[in-house]
């Protein structure tokens, strides 16, 4: 949450309600309720629509806002600086998110606020990470405007399916930004794209219309269904007018620049959209003003970049600007991408596009060859596993991938070292999404005595976790028992036992997942053998994603996955992060996969989902260390070894000797990867304190 609040406030003269802001944080319903016990009023002051309207007396408001849109209500459009506003009247616009920690507020189901702000000049404004102040001379009045966006408010159009209503579907998912300076970088100026349905005629909402920005950046693509979804993540993050053409490669242009880039064709394309894409949005993230303790000056002074100056340019002019800067100097210090998606070229994929787009994922055609036994046995050895298990496994590919931390698999088959994933399990995340402040319920189900071992820890894990979390046990239930524990509101089911071909073992038979009425559960680990089908059936009722497994694994292989991954949930790792990182701790790691939404995690935006990786050297230890949560690409984050703030995907590198490592590594709870296995901070600590 953002830090806001209000300094000196004064309601209808009276001294005693006044509240000193000492730039803490502020719950966002806190401020509402404390102005409408002052004075609440109309909005034809705002000349904007509000669900609520209160007036107060201020010195200083702070907004969770950066680079706020300013209207002028009493003179032409205002062109000076945002520091030093003249005299006037003015409104500032913003969104912030949502803060729902008291259900009294009016905004209890909010997913996100659009908050008016009007006031007369002469006022200053400044920045403070996240946070924008507003302050006066003397005592003035403002008047606050509220309204309530929620999941279920959110607009949706709709366009046929053909290669051009592909293009204004994408066209108009920008409207989700609510700036268009390079803040857009940052995930608490993006909105939710507007959801989408197929069909004729095109239908657009008269708010997505006045929402989409006007960048003059087109771009001009094949009249191919397989164009318009690869070249989508670039026309949405630049805000582009996206046409199609009889044309063999697509053209990026900007109106009033010399920019003219041809992106190329077929499997070129997809390479050149990422590349542009990637450097656009790490120089977005280099020039903006959020964080004063990230490296931007540093690096912006090595590009030959003034963010002043590239700030206040357009978004036309700033992509020119951008364009100019030498691609090699840029590569060599973009971090990782968070996440790529390889979707089937099909036109009804366009329903998938708002929720990859909200991710920033890259999207890719899919790619790959069909996998035998012998096949996937050379390529679990390669990594120097064993393998165990007789189990039939489905069919594999190996997909061809590209550029990402992560990567999902919107196709047909079952690939290896990508989650599969599914439309549904993206509507299910948006039926979810809207969380209210309740405690994470987590239900752990073991069905098998042999593995009552892990039951326990995991059960500690989960219990132990500084969180609040409502854990509940269950053991040995039944067919009927173990339906009703999948179908009850539960946001993770650990799940421990047996699977084959008809489902999930119980003393009494076995459970189906395809028979279900319906899911309640979000999100699940299926730790048993052979449960592939039954978690895409899972997801196909109505979850989120789950971890599962392809065939047979070993009773102890299974309890050191399951006991890793449910501590790495409980530390903030999405899904398929932490089935990867928990998967590293056995020696048939290709046995289990993620199904489903896997960006999508229990304990949302973690302030530190960092890991290590750690190596010997002659001068002690060699530490990499990295942040890795798809759920927000464009933060910054403090890593637990070194100062200062680093993006989303950036790798810091550190040289400790030996006691410095044991202390660091002591005093956090984090994976740490040494010489390739999977430990525990505090674990490897204590080795290392040991002399190992």
């Amino acid at each position: 949450m953002v830090a806001w609040g209000v300094s000196g406030v004064e309601v209808d003269g009276d001294a005693d309600s006044t509240t000193e802001w000492d730039g803490s944080e502020v719950d966002p319903a806190a401020l509402v309720r404390q102005l409408h016990r002052s004075v609440s009023v109309g909005t034809e002051q705002l000349q904007r629509p509000a669900d609520e309207c209160y007036r107060g007396t201020v010195t200083e408001i702070a907004l969770p806002a950066v680079e706020p849109t300013l209207s002028r209500l009493d003179a032409e459009p205002y062109r000076g600086t945002l520091s030093e506003l003249p005299e006037g009247t003015f409104l500032l616009t913003m969104q912030a998110p949502a803060a729902v920690a008291d259900r009294a507020s009016p905004f209890a189901d909010a997913d996100e606020i659009r908050i008016h702000l009007r006031f007369d000049g002469p006022a200053y404004v400044r920045s403070l990470g996240t946070t924008t102040v507003l302050a006066f001379d003397d005592w003035t009045a403002v008047t606050l405007g509220f309204v309530s966006v929620s999941s279920e408010s959110r607009p949706q159009i709709q366009v046929p399916e053909t290669p051009a209503g592909l293009a204004t579907a994408v066209t108009y998912m920008s409207s989700a930004f609510h700036t268009m300076k390079p803040s857009r970088s940052h995930p608490e100026f993006r909105g939710h794209p507007p959801l989408v349905a197929t069909g004729e005629p095109v239908q657009i909402p008269e708010a997505v219309r006045e929402c989409r920005p006007d960048t003059g950046i087109r771009l001009r693509v094949p009249e191919r269904v397989a164009d318009v979804l690869v070249t989508a993540p670039l026309a949405y993050y630049l805000g582009a007018e996206v046409t199609v053409e009889s044309r063999d490669s697509a053209l990026l242009t900007a109106d009033g620049t010399d920019v003219s880039i041809s992106l190329g064709e077929r499997s070129s394309l997809q390479c050149g959209v990422a590349q542009l894409l990637r450097k656009v949005f790490y120089l977005d993230c280099q020039v903006r003003h959020i964080d004063p303790d990230q490296n931007g000056d540093r690096i912006t002074a090595a590009l030959s970049l003034d963010a002043d100056a590239v700030c206040s340019l357009p978004p036309a002019e700033r992509l020119e600007r951008y364009v100019d800067v030498s691609d090699d100097a840029v590569n060599s210090i973009l971090p990782e991408w968070p996440l790529s998606t390889y979707v089937e070229p099909r036109a009804d994929r366009v329903r998938c596009l708002p929720f990859l787009l909200e991710r920033l994922s890259l999207v890719y055609l899919p790619d790959g060859s069909e996998l035998d036994q012998s096949d996937l046995l050379d390529k679990t050895l390669a990594d120097s596993y064993l393998c165990r298990g007789s189990a039939e496994r489905p069919s594999m590919i190996e997909p061809t991938l590209r550029e990402g931390q992560l990567h999902a698999w919107l196709a047909p088959g079952n690939p290896i070292d990508a989650c599969k994933t599914t439309p549904e399990a993206y509507l299910n995340r948006y039926r979810f999404e809207c969380r209210c402040d309740s405690e994470p319920t987590v239900a752990v189900v073991l069905n098998d005595e042999e593995m009552a071992d892990e039951h326990t820890e995991v059960t500690e894990i989960y219990r132990a976790a500084d969180l609040p979390m409502d854990v509940r046990v269950n053991e040995r239930l039944s067919v009927a028992e173990l339906a009703d524990a999948f179908e009850r509101q539960t946001d993770f089911v650990h799940f421990i036992g047996h699977c084959d071909d008809v489902g999930l073992r119980c003393p009494d038979g076995n459970l189906p997942l395809s028979s279900l009425d319906g899911t309640g559960t979000q999100t699940f680990f299926l730790n048993a053998c052979g449960s592939y089908q039954q978690g895409l059936d899972l997801v196909e009722q109505g979850a989120v994603a789950g971890a599962v497994t392809f065939t047979d694994v070993l009773d102890k292989h299974a309890a050191l996955v399951g006991t890793a991954f449910a501590r790495l949930l409980c530390n903030g790792f999405s899904i398929q992060r932490a089935l990867e990182l928990a998967r590293r701790r056995i020696m048939m790691c290709k046995d289990y996969a993620v199904v489903g939404d896997g960006t999508y995690s229990i304990i949302p935006c973690p302030d530190q989902p960092a890991v290590v990786w750690l190596s010997e050297s002659e001068s002690g230890f060699d530490l990499d260390c990295t942040v890795v949560s798809p759920e927000r690409p464009g933060e910054s984050y403090r890593l637990p070894f070194g100062d200062g703030a680093v993006l989303n995907g950036e790798q810091t590198t550190h040289t400790l000797e030996r006691d410095e490592l044991a202390a660091a590594l002591s005093g956090t709870s984090l994976p740490v990867i040494y010489d390739g296995e999977f430990h525990w901070s505090d674990d490897l600590a204590a080795r290392l304190q040991s002399g190992f």
